[in-house]
């Protein structure tokens, strides 16, 4: 069998997306399956103007839009803090406990602290839109 030939590192990527494959798949039909049932609660939320990017937690719900990004708490969806600094629309974003890395159709790229919604960084090195970025700690 090609998968047993394989040497173990290679052996073990297999596994994990295998595994990682049947996990969505399940959660995927439990979804469904509760959507059919009528096991799920919409809620509305005010936003005020489009939602081009965002991402959550189990605490937060952060929102990317034209020239702001919005912190939400994710329990009451209440409004947290708005942060100000693109000159464009807020495209793509990524968030951990300590920061939101912003990427805008100004051409930028920012740093924000979530505690205090300040800019740390801003990097003005591309020549072109920010669509997506990747960040790791």
């Amino acid at each position: 069998h090609k998968y047993l030939d394989m040497p173990p590192a290679e052996q073990m990527s297999r596994q994990f997306y295998w595994q990682l494959y049947h996990s969505a798949c399940r959660d995927i039909c439990s979804l469904k399956a509760n959507w059919r049932r009528g096991y799920y609660t919409i809620t509305r939320v005010k936003i005020g103007s489009w939602v081009w990017c965002l991402q959550c937690n189990d605490d937060k719900i952060v929102t990317g839009h034209d020239n702001t990004i919005k912190v939400w708490d994710r329990s009451t969806l209440q409004l947290l803090k708005v942060l100000e600094g693109h000159k464009g629309g807020v495209c793509c974003l990524q968030f951990n406990e300590e920061v939101i890395i912003s990427g805008s159709y100004d051409h930028t790229v920012k740093v924000w602290d979530i505690q205090t919604g300040q800019v740390i960084n801003d990097l003005h090195h591309h020549k072109g839109q920010v669509r997506s970025l990747k960040f790791t700690m």
